[in-house]
């Protein structure tokens, strides 16, 4: 006997659908007891959540991202030395680590962008985007070798003014010869930071969304003002998962938020330049007792 493909399959069967909350109370409270839903909820996004465990469809385009749930501020990045150890702050918050994210490009305006950002992480978790740059060739230099050197020159000037140890360079594409041509301009400008080369294997569209949908639902996201003045927040505003809208710059954040924070050095290097305070100085006490052992 034939199949019957005139009918959707599974017509005239009940679905059962139970979401992990009901009327404001867990339905399986031994296994997802409210206070691992709502850690449940912080750590996989708002979207996520919604499909997985509420059981609602989502659909992601319409649920593009509320600049208004961005904290701006202003401050730059603070280093101390206290006893020969390094002490680093944003808007008087220890920050701990650091993630820098190039995704390369020719830089020719109005193609793909050549896009270099970092983003610090204090010791509570929260997220500080301190600066974000779009790379192009100089003096309209189309040559592909000349626009790389120029670039690894460019990102050399932002590694150090930004005291950034490491940065990790996509390599797919072009980015395959360039963390050779990084090495070698670094080395000539003097700029002590490891070059890390990294491949994506992971759609741009969803780097971008898994990157910024906790962070931001958790209020976790702060950007400096100084970004404000970049194609960044256009980009933050205009993206869509099915828009074609330009999302270099958000795919170099998320690849920057994704990546394994680096940690910042604790003692001073040579060569620190930047704005930082002596807030101790070392000294010798005498002492009058002798220690037995």
């Amino acid at each position: 006997m034939e199949e019957d493909l005139s009918k959707p399959f599974l017509v005239g069967f009940d679905v059962l659908k139970i979401p992990v909350i009901e009327n404001g109370k867990p339905t399986w409270e031994e296994k997802f007891p409210i206070q691992k839903i709502e850690e449940l909820k912080a750590r996989v996004g708002i979207k996520k959540f919604s499909s997985q465990m509420m059981l609602m469809p989502i659909d992601t385009n319409k649920g593009r991202f509320d600049v208004k749930k961005l904290k701006f501020y202003s401050s730059e990045l603070l280093m101390e030395e206290r006893n020969r150890l390094l002490n680093f702050s944003i808007n008087g918050n220890k920050v701990v680590s650091c993630s820098c994210w190039w995704d390369p490009s020719y830089g020719s305006r109005g193609g793909d962008g050549s896009v270099i950002s970092v983003v610090f992480i204090d010791e509570v978790g929260r997220y500080y985007l301190h600066d974000v740059k779009y790379l192009y060739h100089s003096d309209g230099n189309a040559e592909e070798i000349q626009s790389a050197v120029d670039q690894c020159r460019q990102v050399g000037e932002f590694l150090r003014e930004n005291h950034i140890p490491s940065v990790y360079v996509e390599s797919n594409g072009i980015g395959k010869f360039l963390p050779g041509f990084l090495r070698g301009e670094l080395s000539k400008m003097g700029v002590n930071a490891t070059v890390i080369e990294k491949t994506s294997r992971i759609s741009k569209n969803l780097r971008i969304l898994d990157a910024f949908d906790v962070i931001i639902s958790a209020g976790y996201l702060f950007v400096n003002e100084k970004v404000k003045d970049t194609p960044w927040i256009a980009e933050f505003c205009d993206w869509g998962v099915d828009t074609k809208s330009h999302d270099d710059g958000l795919d170099s954040v998320a690849g920057a938020i994704s990546s394994q924070p680096v940690r910042l050095p604790l003692t001073l290097f040579s060569g620190l330049k930047g704005r930082y305070s002596l807030a101790g100085k070392t000294f010798k006490i005498k002492t009058n007792f002798d220690i037995d052992f």
